[in-house]
Parts: C-alpha cells; structure tokens; sequence
C-alpha cells in the first residue's frame, strides 16, 4: 500500500482548486491524465499529463517559475497532444510518497490499490489520510476522485471568502460580523420560545451566524457557526441525522416542532432538542415552535430558563442576482477598479479574464457604448468562482452574487439567471434572455450577446468590462418591509412612492417571461390584481425584491420567501405568482385552495391568459380584470399609519364612484 504525505494533502488541495475534478478514463493501461509533483533539495518539478502524453512541465517553482496551481491552469487553456482541448485535469487516487518525491496519478486501471476512503495510515511522518475508494479491477476507479472532491470541499466552500468554511467555531467576536457586514435578526435569552416566524425573519440574505453567548453582555460567542442561509433554515424531518452546509462547514437541522440547531458531525439525536453526549463542545440546539426555551450550546445543556442568549445574524447584503442599468459610478463608489473594457468585436481571450484575476470579487457586465453611464446588464461573483473552469455545454453554475456562471476555454464565457444555458460556442438559449450575456472565449470572434440583443460578434459600440473589488458585493439599494400579501392597496401609493408600471394586461393576455423581463432594471416589483382598468385599487397585490420575484423556479409544489413577506414562484413555461405560505400546486398555475384569498396566479408563456386573482380563479378568457405590475427602487413602509393619506383620498373616490 502506498502513502499520502501531509505536503502532498496540500499540493492536493492546490490542485483541486486549480480545476475542477472530474471523473477518472484510465482503463488498464497507464493513467490517461495525471499531475506529478516531485521535490528535491528545495526545487519542484510539476508534469502535467494527458492521455499519457507530457502536456507540459515546470521546473524549480521556487526560482519563481510557474506555480502547480499556474501550470494546471495553463494546461486547461491550451491544447493537448491530439489537438483536443482537455475537459477534465484528474488527480487520480494513488499516491508514492518517500523523502523528497511524491506522484499523484489518475486513471491507474487494474493494479489500483485497493484504498477505502479516508483510509488512516501510521507513518514515520505522522498519521495521515489516503483519499482512496479505487476498488482495484480493470476499469476505471472513478470513485476515487469523489474521495478528493469530498476532502478539499472544492467548489461549495469557496463560495463566498468573507464566510469561513471552518465548521463550529469558538470564541468568535460579534464586532467581526459586523465588520463583515452582517446584521442581527434575533437575539432572545434561551428562556424564549424560538419559533419558525423567528427563523424566517432571518431567511432574506444569503449567509447566517447562528451562535450562543454566555450573556447579553458578552462582546463573543461561546460557540456559532456560518452558514448559506438556503441550507441552514432547510426543513429537515431526521431525529437523528444533521445535514452538511459546505459553505460554512458545520451540519443543520432544523425539525418544526422539535428544534434547530447545528453539529460538527452529521450525527445528532433528537428528543426533542439534541441529546448526544460525543463532541458536546460542537452541539448548539433551540426547541423550535414549542412553549419551551433552551436547550444547549456545546457542553451546556438544560438551558430552557436560563438568560443565555441565542443570537442570529445575516448578512446585511442580499444576492444581486442579475443586475440592469447599474450605475458604472457605484462601483467606483464602493473602490472597484476596472480591469478589462473592449467592444464586443474583440476576441477575449483567458489571458483578459486573468488580468482581473486579483480581487476577491468582479462586476462582469455589458454597456451600449464606452460612454455610457449604466451597464444595460451585469453580474457581481466571488471571483474564483466566476473564473472557475466549466466544461458542460448546458449547465452553469450558482454563484453567491444570485448569477450562474460558465468558462468553457475555447468556446465562452458568460452567465444567466438560471443553471439552464445552451452552449455552441456562445449561449444561444432564449427563455429568459434578458437575464443572459456571454462572451466568445479563446476563439478569434468576439460577441455574442447582452441581454436579448445577439450577434454582436463585429459589433463595435457595445462595450465588454470587468471591474474587480475587495468588498462584499454591492446591489442596488433594496429596503422593503416585510408586508405579506396586501388586499386593497391604492395604486395611488405605488406612485407616491416613484413606482412606475411596466405591465399591465387583462386576465386574457398570455403573460410571456419577454413580459416580465421589461419590469427587470429596479430594486424592486408590486405585482397585483385589479377589478378592472378604472379601479384605483389592487383586489390583492405583493411587493418584493427584484431578483427573488423574477427568479426562475422549478418546484411545482414550493414557493421561496422574498423580504417583502410574499412566497413568489416563476416556473417558465408554467406559471407566476404568489401566495402567503411556500405550499403551491401548479398544475400549470396554482390551484391550491386554503388561503385562496392570498393567491394570485398568471399562466406563463403559453398560448393561454388567466389564472386566478385570489379565490376568483378561471380568468383564463376575462378581459376585465388586470394584471399589472410596478416597479421601483424604495418602499420605506407598508403600515396603515404611513399611508393613512393615501388611503383617506381612496375611500373618497370609491364612495363617489
């Protein structure tokens, strides 16, 4: 059996965040693709092989040549030996270790060692851990690469740098969060009775710190954890099973009814709060949804009285989701410096992307010209993200900015809205075009596309730029109070407050997602019913954050919370609405009936208006009732007594009508 040095963990962990890993072609032959890294007395030679072929080298890294991480990188940008660009770099798993060399192979074929994962190996060194699952045979031990993937955490936990993956963490100063940006949403002594309203107050941004301390007055936290929110406030229905968020590290559960709370390891046992004894500094559990408090943080249990304090905060930045007309002096305002601007006839090449290459995020966007003052679309990404190598034709990948991302080498780079693109070279997918811009990439074309505008390929005026910045992602001002669904509400108001309609329809009108892209550009939506195109008042009516609002969705049966209080669902083809609670049946609009008077329902891009304005549903074919929508960019209050002017001058008009 052969072994894994500490030093080549690490040069492991390099490499993986060099490339994404794939899966592993070797057959019995030799490995097909393979990274050698030798050492010897202070120098470093690193191989980087494809199809058994030496693709390229590097010698004495520590005299300032290229780096592994350099060498992998440059590799995938080029061509191989066939002529063929190389979809996958493997670091395979097999590992000789001694004194000064170690070799790292992928693809070894019928004499893999017989390796289980994490497999712990006795050393002159230390005890170390072999990244195995190859089960020996002649085919393929492709399981060994997940062994890795799942070692370094490679993609999830370079989700956003300002959210350490460190798991349970100890100690931690509360002035750190708000350093980072993050906010407090609840902060109770464990004697209160935590629910799942509480939780959901917590819910709107990205990223959570769920933590203990000791008093009110305490300046740490005794024991916290970070977390993507998404994951986190998951429902989960395991008494005994946690579940891992590779963003921050730590296992969540969260057991309406039982409780909520986090662990360092996936096991947990419920009763209802958790029990479990082993790694009791690492446990931190509310009850949830019970006339009880309590119950643990860490080794400190039978809290339910005590004046400990259960502390969430989140992060005070929302995803940005695709942005449009954002103002080119707003990210010089918040220090992003530009680092590539090109019309879109110039061929961007990986050597463009690597000169922005060196901040911790990017605004990657397109204007209508040099001059202009606004970009007409853009996206904000954590840059080892947005930079990341993708080698699949219809899939992009989610970035904690609200955008999905693609560098395919020789073919683009660009992103969308959704996972969803079309790749051949450029991303030629129409549903939701507003939200997609794409780049040739490494070809001599430039283009192709910003927004629904395509063909750009010689087209001098449109402008290709990339800022890069040290500093959380920025989106446009968003303020909305959590309002839930509005019954009532005078148009009047919407106007009062800068609103401006962007659509409005009868119930006949086939609502297209063309439709809703017009009400893109703005913080913010209200999307609601009228009785009729004189009536100055929504029967039912929602605000919401942009980005969360227009999102596509996939779930026929689940809504997603958004700040202004509404569950919203926007399925292409389907439907797109609202309701008051995340339960849906779309089938293809939402015909759930309890608490039909919270619904609302237009059928979305099909040959059919409708569906339902609350309880009044089959308004396919009314041409009475309206669709309509808003937008804008501030809404400071929903509540009666801000617009107690408003709606005295509605019940006005609506007696003399």
């Amino acid at each position: 059996m052969q072994l894994l040095s500490v030093t080549v963990l690490l040069t492991v962990a390099l490499l993986c965040k060099a490339a994404s890993i794939g899966t592993l072609d070797g057959g019995s032959t030799s490995p097909k693709y393979g990274v050698t890294t030798q050492q010897a007395g202070g120098s470093e030679t690193t191989t980087v092989k494809l199809d058994g072929t030496t693709a390229m080298k590097s010698s004495d890294t520590a005299r300032g040549q290229s780096t592994p991480e350099e060498l992998v990188k440059q590799v995938l940008a080029s061509d191989d030996s066939t002529g063929q660009k190389p979809k996958v770099v493997t670091v395979g798993n097999t590992a000789a270790a001694h004194t000064d060399t170690a070799v790292l192979f992928g693809g070894e074929g019928s004499t893999s060692p017989k390796v289980q994962e994490n497999e712990m190996i006795a050393t002159s060194t230390g005890t170390v851990t072999l990244l195995g699952g190859g089960d020996g045979g002649s085919t393929s031990p492709k399981a060994g690469v997940n062994a890795i993937d799942a070692q370094v955490k490679d993609t999830p936990s370079s989700t956003i740098a300002s959210v350490p993956s460190t798991g349970v963490v100890y100690n931690y100063l509360e002035s750190t969060l708000v350093q980072k940006g993050f906010v407090k949403c609840y902060d109770q002594p464990y004697s209160h009775y935590t629910s799942s309203a509480n939780l959901n107050a917590c819910a709107g941004s990205e990223f959570v710190f769920v933590g203990a301390k000791s008093s009110s007055n305490a300046n740490v936290f005794s024991i916290g954890a970070f977390g993507a929110s998404v994951n986190v406030f998951k429902n989960t229905y395991s008494t005994y099973r946690a579940y891992y968020d590779a963003v921050g590290g730590a296992y969540w559960y969260r057991y309406p009814g039982w409780s909520f709370g986090f662990a360092s390891s996936s096991s947990i046992n419920l009763n209802s709060c958790d029990y479990n004894n082993p790694d009791c500094s690492h446990r931190l559990c509310f009850h949830l949804d019970q006339n009880v408090g309590g119950y643990r943080a860490g080794c400190t249990v039978g809290l339910n009285d005590d004046s400990w304090r259960k502390v969430i905060y989140k992060s005070s930045l929302p995803t940005c989701g695709i942005q449009y007309d954002y103002k080119e002096s707003d990210l010089i305002q918040k220090g992003y410096v530009k680092c590539y601007e090109q019309p879109y006839s110039h061929a961007t090449s990986s050597v463009s992307l690597a000169t922005c290459s060196g901040s911790e995020y990017v605004f990657v966007g397109a204007k209508t010209s040099k001059g202009a003052s606004s970009f007409a679309i853009g996206a904000f990404g954590v840059t080892s993200n947005v930079f990341k190598y993708t080698f699949e034709q219809n899939k992009a990948v989610l970035d904690a900015g609200g955008a999905y991302w693609y560098r395919y080498p020789g073919w683009s780079f660009g992103f969308a809205s959704s996972s969803t693109v079309n790749l051949n070279s450029c991303d030629y997918n129409n549903p939701d075009c507003a939200s997609r811009m794409c780049w040739h990439l490494d070809q001599n074309a430039g283009g192709y596309r910003a927004g629904c505008t395509v063909g750009l390929n010689s087209d001098s005026t449109w402008t290709k730029v990339i800022y890069s910045g040290k500093n959380l992602p920025i989106c446009s001002p968003v303020a909305v109070p959590s309002c839930g669904v509005l019954y009532n509400y005078p148009e009047n108001a919407l106007i009062q407050k800068s609103f401006t309609k962007c659509y409005d329809q009868p119930y006949s009108h086939a609502t297209t997602s063309a439709d809703l892209a017009n009400c893109m550009g703005s913080s913010l939506v209200f999307v609601g019913a009228k009785n009729s195109s004189s009536s100055n008042t929504f029967a039912l009516g929602a605000f919401g954050v942009s980005s969360n609002v227009l999102k596509t969705t996939s779930s026929a049966t689940q809504a997603y919370i958004d700040d202004g209080g509404a569950y919203w669902y926007r399925y292409p083809g389907w439907s797109f609405g609202f309701a008051s609670s995340s339960s849906i049946n779309l089938n293809s609009c939402d015909y759930n009936n309890p608490d039909c008077s919270h619904r609302l329902c237009f059928h979305l891009d099909q040959n059919v208006g409708g569906y339902r304005a609350g309880c009044t549903v089959g308004l396919n074919e009314d041409s009475t009732l309206r669709k309509v929508i808003y937008k804008g960019n501030y809404l400071n209050s929903c509540s009666p007594d801000i617009m107690a002017t408003v709606e005295s001058e509605h019940t006005t008009a609506s007696k003399g009508q």
